[in-house]
């Protein structure tokens, strides 16, 4: 950062942390933002379709041009750098020399340990807390949680959503004694919504209510027949996001499932085969997530048709007679399927619809 000039330091950055939900609740911060008057960078990950999509500047991803001047910069500097670790810095140089007055930062795993911790922020939030990654964070709820409460600074406001239970309050309470902790119900679009707005106003600044384009998010596309696409990447997710899919379920649907490795399979799946149970699916169609952080996992533990690959499972599901394809269980086989579908220029991977 120190070889860079620190960029930081030339925009207001906010600083995003949560098991669930935080890229969802980046958008609604960026998109208010945005809606009153001001220039707005958003880093994220991991890219859905295209790996632009990690750097937004005013809600669209960066040009492939401004991406690799700023992706210079950083190989210049000479250092033994991971994938993550690149792409943040070049978020910061490149919204830097776009003049961004505010840069979100979305962390990428946990909080104390992660890249984005280095930066200096005005405001911290943390969404939700689950048991995830625990060869790395810890191996209780607990210790996740204080990893992730780590991205305190100081006399830096920190807002946490209610995590509902007194010992993972007390465990994060330790890592940030000052901060504020909000309750917020709902769909996942609702909690990012009322979060975004707790957030903002703490630190001061407006909240408008906007409506956001995050893709493989409870996205719907309005092809034959109708696509509905939720990552829902780990049992935590999952549970919430079958909470929201079956009000959706028609009469004749078809399931398209794939997931990268899980620490639990079985806690992950067990929602999700509850709905199949209650709500059955014309047919559930099996395959392999290709081009994530992790291979895709082979030998799932449901019953299904396999395809090799996510284009021809869906090819198949398009040609079935139903009124509904659910895509489900990875971030990367939703990208997937937005790519070979087509979903994937600026427009469609922009945070606000362009006027018409």
């Amino acid at each position: 950062m120190d070889l860079l000039g620190r960029p930081d330091r030339e925009m207001k950055c906010l600083h995003i942390a949560g098991s669930n939900g935080k890229g969802s609740t980046c958008a609604q911060i960026a998109a208010s933002l945005l809606t009153n008057g001001n220039s707005v960078g958003l880093f994220t990950s991991p890219h859905i379709a295209r790996v632009e999509e990690r750097i937004r500047i005013n809600g669209k991803p960066i040009s492939p041009t401004h991406f690799d001047r700023a992706l210079r910069k950083i190989r210049d500097l000479e250092l033994n750098l991971t994938f993550f670790e690149i792409t943040f810095l070049a978020s910061l140089v490149a919204c830097k020399e776009a003049n961004m007055e505010f840069m979100i930062l979305e962390t990428g795993l946990g909080g104390r340990l992660d890249a984005t911790r280095t930066a200096e922020v005005i405001g911290c939030l943390i969404t939700s807390i689950s048991l995830e990654h625990s060869d790395i964070l810890g191996d209780t709820i607990e210790k996740v949680a204080s990893e992730k409460a780590a991205i305190a600074r100081s006399g830096v406001p920190i807002l946490i959503k209610d995590p509902g239970q007194e010992s993972i309050r007390k465990s994060m309470l330790i890592e940030a004694p000052h901060a504020q902790f909000v309750e917020v119900h709902g769909t996942i679009k609702d909690q990012a919504k009322s979060l975004a707005k707790e957030f903002l106003t703490s630190l001061g600044l407006p909240y408008t209510p906007t409506d956001v384009r995050w893709p493989a998010r409870m996205q719907q596309l309005n092809v034959e027949p109708i696509i509905l696409l939720d990552a829902a990447h780990n049992p935590s997710g999952m549970r919430q996001a079958v909470k929201e899919f079956i009000p959706q379920l028609p009469e004749k649907w078809c399931l398209i499932f794939g997931s990268s490795p899980q620490t639990n399979m079985g806690s992950f799946l067990h929602p999700l085969k509850r709905m199949i149970e209650q709500n059955p699916p014309q047919k559930i169609l099996l395959t392999k997530p290709q081009n994530g952080r992790y291979p895709g996992v082979e030998d799932l533990p449901i019953e299904g048709t396999w395809f090799s690959t996510p284009e021809k499972a869906i090819e198949f599901a398009q040609k079935m007679d139903v009124d509904l394809i659910l895509v489900t269980g990875s971030l990367y086989l939703c990208g997937n399927i937005l790519q070979i579908l087509g979903f994937d220029s600026d427009e469609d991977l922009s945070l606000l619809a362009q006027p018409s």
